[in-house]
């Protein structure tokens, strides 16, 4: 049968070609202090920004027209390649692979605004995670109730992918990976019991590698209690991220006009690019960043609720989740919430891996969204048919109250049947 072609969602796609727009600017605006004193070139870390952004919508409009069925002829394939990536910076030379005490990157080149290419193969996990477990889950369906048949597998898959991910170390970015592919999980079906397992048995496993095995310094955890007391080492960059948060008032000092940045903030193209928007934009330009990715939480889910069948659905749920909870964890660390992650904001933080790939996976959305099933008007009329979405009619788009063992995305076959049945 074959698939009916709507638009893309426009909605989605002008938030996310506004939050680039606005990165762009905030990482000008917020980088170009350290770009200078560095490199001797105010516009050094802008232009590799403009190059990732142009190569993001590049990827954005192929994977617009590009069927989403294409990544799942190709999932065991990406998710090898990112495997044997995520090896790769774990025993090349540290030169190639290490920024700031991690080994997160693969980089080529001789330096220079466009002479070194760098790639962070954990950007690209987020997408290959999703498209495989998607693949993965869709096809077993009923049989995710079994332990044997589904939590197991895709415990120690996960657990494999995630490890590496801890060796580098990156911590924000294994959480990531566990939030992702546990809310793919439950949409596809699997028993609620086993999720909260899996979770209870995850925080156990995270709790030894902090505390036991290792793998992180307690120091942020430490400065995040009492910032204060270790001003001059890891609470130096959440008091000032606040320093600027909190100077911004609501409309903000003028757009270039922050202080923090000269050299006071860390990373304040990157990690804490949301402090300078605070800064700079005041609280109306904050609530504005909030406010758009929520709309594109709402406008992701819908598409998810109306998706074409299990495996577009999986795809569009871990996509908009990955999305809008890495910018939940970016804003709360910004905010000094939780700790300090040194994950990116999504679309507006320096970082063409984190990007490209963010643009390649909404353009994976859209593509989806041109294949929704439309809602069926429930009355007639010769006059326009206006309907009327509540919270709860939403609700049911996404329909997880059905039982385990059955998706709880509803597919295009369940609508078929019952428009068949009216």
């Amino acid at each position: 049968m074959t698939e009916r072609t709507n638009t893309p969602d426009y909605v989605l796609l002008a938030t996310v070609g506004a939050l680039v727009s606005i990165g762009l600017v905030m990482v000008y605006s917020a980088s170009f202090v350290e770009a200078f004193t560095v490199y001797e070139n105010q516009y050094y870390y802008l232009l590799r920004q403009i190059v990732g952004a142009t190569i993001g919508t590049l990827g954005l409009l192929v994977a617009q027209r590009l069927h989403y069925s294409f990544w799942r002829t190709y999932s065991v394939q990406l998710m090898a390649l990112i495997i044997v990536l995520l090896f790769l910076v774990l025993v090349l030379p540290t030169s190639m692979t290490q920024v700031n005490g991690s080994r997160s990157w693969l980089r080529i080149g001789a330096g220079g605004v466009f002479g070194l290419i760098s790639v962070q193969p954990t950007e690209l996990s987020k997408l290959a995670i999703i498209i495989y477990f998607a693949d993965w889950l869709s096809r077993r369906s009923e049989k995710l109730g079994n332990v044997s048949y589904g939590l197991i597998p895709f415990a120690v898959m996960l657990g494999f992918v995630c490890g590496l991910v801890m060796l580098e170390p990156d911590l924000g970015t294994t959480v990531v990976l566990i939030v992702i592919a546990g809310v793919v999980y439950f949409a596809a079906g699997a028993n609620v019991w086993h999720v909260l397992g899996a979770a209870g048995l995850g925080g156990v496993a995270f709790w030894l590698m902090i505390n036991v095995m290792g793998f992180r310094n307690n120091l942020r955890i430490k400065a995040f209690l009492d910032p204060w007391a270790y001003y001059s080492g890891a609470g130096f960059q959440p008091i000032h991220a606040l320093y600027a948060l909190g100077s911004g008032g609501v409309f903000g000092a003028g757009l270039g006009q922050g202080r923090q940045k000269f050299q006071w903030l860390p990373q304040a193209y990157t990690d804490a690019i949301f402090a300078i928007v605070g800064e700079e934009l005041g609280m109306i330009g904050t609530l504005a960043v909030v406010l758009a990715f929520a709309l594109i939480a709402y406008r992701g889910y819908k598409i998810a609720g109306r998706a074409p069948n299990p495996f577009a659905a999986l795809v569009a749920v871990g996509i908009t989740t990955w999305i809008c909870f890495q910018a939940l964890i970016n804003i709360a660390v910004t905010t000094s919430l939780i700790p300090f992650t040194g994950l990116t904001l999504p679309f507006l933080s320096y970082g063409s891996s984190s990007l490209v790939t963010c643009m390649i996976a909404v353009g994976i959305l859209l593509n989806i969204s041109r294949y929704a099933v439309p809602r069926q008007a429930q009355e007639t009329s010769d006059g326009p048919i206006i309907r009327r979405r509540s919270v709860r009619s939403f609700l049911s788009d996404l329909s997880v109250w059905r039982g385990n063992g059955r998706p709880r995305l509803p597919s295009a076959g369940g609508r078929r049947r019952a428009r068949r049945r009216s």
